[in-house]
């Protein structure tokens, strides 16, 4: 795994010095197997998608992140959005009123309106399966409140761990509960002032004040793959309409309405097509204006993490996102082989060689990489924290408290491993 292999380019003929043999071999100098899926492509959304990126990030250097001016993304997010729940409200409406006022066909037509109306509806959100209580982990809770009023913001009421590669905050409930999620395989890649600013960078997503819009935003969007759903013909549909029309062909009359039932056929699913179709191509247009003003809003969040952590823990937590593959692997093999989860992915990913960190560098420049929808490109996000003055951590964490915190989440941590390794050897 240590040994170094010599070879030779077959693009370029330039000696290349391989340090690890686990990892893809490539050309630093003419990008010569770059990406060995041959995934990366150009085509005009891409194109479009990359520079809007680059001037974003720009924007966010020139301008800095804290501007309160909304931008045109937003703005026609928030009123396509609005548009899309409009319609929702109307139906809810009228459904109300025909079934107060109106005769019985209305009012049965009524409640099949309330009940797309019902379906349509606002999702509130479930609290995660694996939650922190303040009693069991009171100094994870204390970091996070440290944080938050660094922050300027509100700390969040709940603090949770799954088993994703990744964080992030969201509202549970009737009550709007703020719950803090932390991937715990994300979390146990990092080093401690890589995990704060990771709590940073999330927390300074709640800060940015528009988790109304966001909330505003998904309903539409929700509510146009429901829509799509409903509207789009169905194969078995037509599978069962041919059966009654092939049951009555030889009956008196048969042809006549075999003739009426296919001319309504041949006229409502054109009519189905046009209008799923439409559905798709309004969420398509909402979820890029939603990742266009949502790439800003990082921007504001990993300045909130540097400022948090520091400068530096923002670039490690960066590299790690950017090795979701590799540490997706490592604990694959790792249940595979029953390792320690945790250790096996410590280790892997502290053995990645930097030829393989440039690698995915510079597939995250060509391709426009991000780590999740709405964040910028990573290299971008990168750039932007080396261009950030924020030497030193302003909250800092001992390692007396980092050894607590780690107590806190053993019994999760034990759980979580158990669970990645039965669905991995199980496929449950």
């Amino acid at each position: 795994m240590d040994e170094s292999v010599d070879l030779t380019c077959p693009r370029c003929q330039v000696a290349l010095r391989v340090p690890d043999n686990r990892f893809s071999i490539w050309c630093p100098a003419c990008d010569w197997n770059l990406d060995p899926l041959g995934g990366v492509g150009s085509g005009q959304h891409r194109t479009r998608d990359l520079a809007h990126h680059d001037r974003m990030f720009n924007r966010a250097l020139a301008d800095g992140t804290g501007g309160k001016r909304p931008s045109f993304s937003w703005l026609g997010a928030v009123v396509l959005a609005g548009a899309v729940n409009l319609v929702t409200l109307a139906l809810a409406g009228t459904g109300v009123w025909l079934l107060v006022a109106g005769n019985w066909p209305e009012r049965i037509m009524a409640v099949a309106e309330l009940v797309i109306v019902l379906v349509l509806r606002p999702r509130l959100g479930r609290m995660p399966r694996h939650t922190l209580d303040r009693s069991t982990a009171p100094r994870l809770y204390a970091l996070a409140e440290r944080a938050a009023a660094e922050l300027g913001t509100r700390p969040v009421d709940v603090i949770a761990v799954d088993e994703r590669y990744g964080s992030g905050c969201t509202k549970a409930g009737l009550r709007r509960r703020r719950v803090l999620i932390l991937g715990l395989p994300l979390w146990e890649a990092l080093t401690m002032d890589q995990r704060l600013a990771l709590l940073g960078h999330d927390l300074g997503r709640l800060s940015t004040g528009k988790s109304l819009s966001a909330a505003w935003i998904q309903t539409a969007l929700d509510a146009l793959t429901t829509w799509a759903d409903v509207i789009r013909p169905v194969r078995a549909l037509d599978d069962e309409r041919q059966k009654v029309t092939d049951r009555h062909a030889f009956d008196a009359g048969g042809n006549r309405q075999s003739g009426i039932v296919g001319m309504g056929v041949a006229l409502a699913q054109p009519l189905q097509d046009f209008l799923s179709r439409a559905a798709l191509g309004c969420h398509r247009l909402l979820s890029r204006l939603r990742d266009r003003f949502g790439g800003q809003a990082e921007y504001r969040a990993d300045e909130n993490a540097a400022r948090i952590a520091s400068a530096a823990s923002v670039q490690g937590l960066l590299r790690a996102l950017l090795l979701r593959e590799t540490a997706l692997f490592a604990l694959e093999r790792a249940a595979w082989c029953e390792d320690d989860l945790w250790e096996a992915l410590r280790v892997h990913l502290a053995s990645v060689p930097d030829m393989e960190f440039e690698r995915r560098l510079r597939l995250s420049a060509l391709r426009g990489d991000a780590f999740d929808d709405g964040c910028p490109p990573t290299h971008l996000r990168m750039k932007f924290i080396d261009k950030l003055p924020y030497p030193e951590a302003a909250v800092v964490v001992s390692s007396g408290e980092t050894e607590a915190i780690d107590a806190e989440l053993a019994p999760l941590r034990a759980s979580i491993a158990n669970d990645l390794k039965s669905r991995t050897v199980h496929g449950g």
